[in-house]
């Protein structure tokens, strides 16, 4: 699965985040049963006392196979649907558990083998179903068979859920993690994996679409029909899918070994938009085949595009589903960003099909074994297909985000211990995703590609159609590679935190030279981490490095396993002129360079140094300025040496390590330096970028002009791009052909930040005509920019307006709290109507909300925000620790900005 986004220019920052968040739960109540009418075993439940499971159900009673018939219309909010549960019991039994959420039982018995029913009691308590039966059933199968009712609600994100789109309504389906119990009743653990048979009675006109291939569909007399869908293979409950409503299908012909059917399912009248989603799918799917060794696992393949303001995506086998803003896009004029983000979201979402999917985890603390594996894999197939993308650099992208949230002392680690349900929904987040998927690709690379291959394909024979731990794939994997990987891989799953490597280089006059290597936890300024010892174990941390003896390169690997070692450099021919501390960026790690040896890199330019070992250079040097270890005039001036103006790659990295000094670091009086410090860095580039797409330009310098023209129209305080920026947005807001989607994002995002109220005005009035999803989104980012107090406010006012979709306008708040100008307002209206936003929001929405308070630098407002939300985050699941890493982030941007303002003042100083 990959989480929602709030719009496609704030996506990388916030992805990571949004993976935390968590919904209300309620506590259950006391277990008291209530008697129920329809069942005589009732009066005698009233002398039982019923305890409830625990988070897991009793495995003594499993389910083995399950059918599901439902009748629904997305025009109406309720539905109604039996269940028939094949069980296998293990022992006598007159109390069984299973998940059931908001649903109201009309009807429930046993039916034994030989079609005798057994009057139950069906007895509600929160997410569980209390079955209690009138005798004792069992050893042996039976099936328990339940009439309920359930609702659908509008506008929000899990369960079955409706959309309104174009004046049409869709209902839809999201599962994971907890959420197919708010659909059926059901054994909603992934461990719990069994064939299931679903039926839709729907109305005559609209489409209905599932995991598995159509059966049979009978119309009836009344207009509605019967749409039966085959069996699926063993599935848990979170993969089960379904749609109905008035899609249209688009045929995207047939993929794979096997000729597997493929198409797309888009919202009607949206056909056109599918084209880049039909062109990329069938060939990601085939190099993944080629990579397993298998065929893709499934009878078919649907992608469908969701209704409504629905982001993210989600691995459904045979019925993937996108949020329509990312699967979608115009015939022309599309975002080349959004074409190549779902081009890799396609691949992780195909990769599940096996790893996921084809074998699934047994439970959620190995979350990481699907969604960390899909990351890295979706990333190397990516790079495969169209190596011109350089998507390798996404890779590093990606490591740097991770750590950035790993650096926090509430980070969790990767294969975390599941004691709650706010456990399970905080598990998607940064750590399992991208520090899963870096650490994946460290080890891939210490053990050799071939070899980590065989161990994947080893661990899916194994464990085909069933499921796996984590033990499972350790094993498959040092079977294939003859090494006990389990030890060293263990150390960076089972701890929090990103190992901080000192290297330093010695040249004695008798021996090789070789490297004096010292590893801790790395700590940034201002952690609580700084003032307790570190009670981590050390990691066994694949170290690599490249080396340069004159004309003669070489190349050395070690594990560290201890807090010292060494590291030989046996080939060197002499003492080496530079050496970079991790070759092709792999390793999971932040090396810290003692002596000369960054500066010596940063002489020689980066020469000789591929593009994600410049950019692995970065992202450590903005992390050692944030721990002290480096000055912050050094990493800027690395950064200005490194980058080459031709590479984009290079300039986006650099653009990250100057923006990555946060504006609350800089003093008033440092910020017409600043400016002219940026405009030195990157104003010529800029300027002949510009706002506007230019014939002969690379779809790079495209996906590069939102970040770098911005930066130099807002922090290099460039007043004839802005002023150039009002310019065209108005002439956007009149004909939306004058620009592209990306340069779009450039040119609102930078008109917005001095906009004045005529162009606020202006934009509101294009809301009102606008419809399409990503038109909307731009503009609702565009209000969020606003810094004009009395705008800004009328800006936030749109989120409670009675004709505004919240969740659309969220990237309003996001703008504003993220602007040192406009987030004390923002907060206090975010204070004030608290409430009345949790009930406009998806239920999931609220841990987001707790994490916005993270972006304040100041000890006065962490008192505000940690007084406001922790009555709030108690009642949240995984509220808690979004609140205490919210906070720490307040404390570590508290320290680092006293600690960097001297190097500041002396480097910008200078300009």
């Amino acid at each position: 699965m990959r989480l929602g986004h709030l719009g496609s220019t704030t996506w990388l920052l916030l992805a990571l985040t949004l993976a935390g968040c968590a919904s209300t739960r309620q506590e259950a109540p006391s277990p008291s049963p209530t008697r129920t009418s329809e069942s005589p075993a009732a009066s005698d439940t009233e002398a039982r006392v019923l305890t409830p499971p625990g988070l897991r159900l009793d495995a003594r009673v499993r389910p083995t196979r399950q059918s599901v018939t439902l009748e629904l219309d997305p025009r109406q909010e309720t539905f109604s649907g039996t269940t028939d549960v094949e069980l296998s019991l293990s022992e006598p039994t007159r109390e069984l558990w299973l998940h059931a959420e908001e649903l109201e039982v009309k009807d429930a018995a046993i039916v034994l083998p030989d079609g005798a029913r057994v009057q139950v009691a069906a007895l509600p308590m929160a997410d569980l179903l209390a079955v209690v039966t009138e005798r004792p059933v069992g050893p042996g199968t039976v099936t328990l068979h339940v009439a309920y009712t359930g609702r659908a609600p509008a506008q929000e994100n899990s369960g079955i859920f409706r959309e309104q789109e174009e004046g049409r309504w869709y209902a839809m389906t999201q599962f994971e993690p907890l959420y197919a119990r708010r659909a059926f009743p059901c054994f909603d653990e992934p461990s719990f994996k069994i064939p299931w048979r679903l039926t839709l009675r729907v109305r005559a006109e609209d489409g209905a679409f599932s995991n598995a291939p159509v059966e049979a569909e009978a119309r009836g007399a009344d207009g509605w029909k019967t749409v039966t869908f085959q069996p699926t293979p063993p599935l848990p409950s979170y993969l089960v899918a379904f749609a109905v409503g008035p899609f249209e299908v688009v045929d995207a012909g047939t993929a794979g070994r096997n000729r597997v059917p493929v198409r797309m399912v888009v919202p009607h009248g949206r056909a056109a938009e599918a084209a880049w989603a039909a062109k990329v799918t069938p060939p990601l799917l085939e190099r993944l085949e080629s990579w397993f060794g298998t065929p893709y696992p499934f009878e078919k393949l649907d992608v469908l595009a969701l209704a409504g303001a629905q982001g993210g995506a989600m691995e459904h086998p045979g019925l993937i589903t996108f949020g329509g803003q990312l699967m979608l896009g115009p015939p022309r004029g599309d975002s080349v960003w959004r074409q190549r983000y779902f081009t890799e979201t396609q691949a992780h979402e195909l990769a599940h099909q096996w790893f996921g999917n084809l074998v699934t985890m047994a439970w959620w603390d190995d979350l990481w074994l699907n969604e960390a594996f899909a990351d890295w894999l979706a990333i190397k197939v990516t790079t495969q297909w169209k190596p011109e993308w350089r998507w390798d650099v996404r890779r590093v992208e990606a490591r740097g985000m991770a750590m950035d949230e790993d650096h926090l002392v509430n980070a969790r680690s990767i294969r975390q211990p599941i004691e709650s349900p706010g456990d399970i929904l905080g598990a998607f987040d940064g750590i399992t995703y991208g520090k899963g998927s870096a650490v994946l690709a460290m080890f891939e690379s210490w053990l050799g590609p071939d070899a980590f291959q065989q161990g994947v394909r080893r661990y899916l024979e194994a464990h085909a159609r069933g499921t796996a731990t984590t033990a499972d794939f350790l094993q498959a994997l040092s079977a294939a590679t003859g090494r006990d990987v389990a030890p060293p891989l263990s150390t960076f799953l089972d701890q929090p935190g990103v190992p901080r490597v000192a290297m330093e280089l010695q040249c004695p006059a008798d021996a090789p030279p070789r490297l004096a290597l010292e590893q801790r936890r790395y700590l940034p300024l201002g952690s609580p981490g700084a003032a307790t010892p570190d009670g981590s174990r050390p990691w066994q941390v694949p170290v690599c490095v490249r080396y340069g003896v004159g004309a003669q390169e070489g190349r050395a690997c070690t594990v560290l396993t201890e807090a010292t070692g060494t590291l030989v450099l046996d080939g060197a021919k002499g003492c080496p002129d530079w050496l970079h501390p991790n070759a092709d960026g792999r390793g999971y790690y932040h090396a810290l360079l003692r002596g000369d040896g960054l500066e010596r890199l940063a002489r020689r330019g980066g020469r000789g140094l591929s593009v994600p070992e410049r950019r692995v250079l970065m992202d450590d040097a903005r992390a050692l300025v944030a721990s002290g270890d480096l000055d912050v005039a050094q990493a800027l001036t690395l950064a200005t040496r490194l980058m080459r103006p031709e590479d984009t790659d290079l300039v986006e990295g650099a653009a990250g390590v100057v923006g990555g000094v946060r504006d609350e670091f800089v003093p008033d009086a440092l910020q017409p330096h600043r400016a002219r410090f940026v405009q030195r860095l990157f104003g010529d580039l800029a300027r002949r970028l510009g706002f506007v797409a230019r014939p002969g330009e690379s779809e790079d310098q495209g996906m590069l002009r939102p970040v770098l023209v911005w930066m130099v129209a807002d922090l290099g305080q460039d007043a004839p791009l802005r002023a150039q920026a009002r310019e065209l947005t108005l002439r956007w807001l009149e004909d939306r052909s004058t620009l592209s989607m990306d340069s779009a994002y450039a040119v609102l995002g930078t008109a917005g930040a001095a906009g004045d109220a005529e162009l606020h005005r202006r934009l509101r009035d294009a809301l009102r005509t606008t419809s399409q999803g990503r038109e909307r989104e731009l503009i609702y980012t565009t209000l969020g920019a606003f810094r004009e107090p009395v705008l800004a406010r009328a800006s936030l006012e749109l989120l409670l307006a009675p004709d505004v979709d919240t969740r659309e306008a969220l990237p309003i708040l996001y703008g504003q709290l993220s602007t040192p100008t406009t987030r004390a307002p923002a907060f206090d209206f975010l204070r004030e109507h608290f409430q009345q936003l949790l009930q406009r929001l998806p239920r999931d929405t609220a841990a987001w909300l707790l994490h916005t308070g993270g972006f304040f630098c100041d000890a006065g407002d962490r008192q505000r925000v940690a007084g406001f939300f922790a009555p709030h985050a108690a009642r949240i699941d995984g509220g808690e620790r979004v609140l205490a890493q919210a906070l720490e982030r307040v404390d570590l941007c508290i320290a680092q900005r006293e600690a960097l303002r001297p190097g500041l003042e002396r480097f910008l100083g200078k300009y």
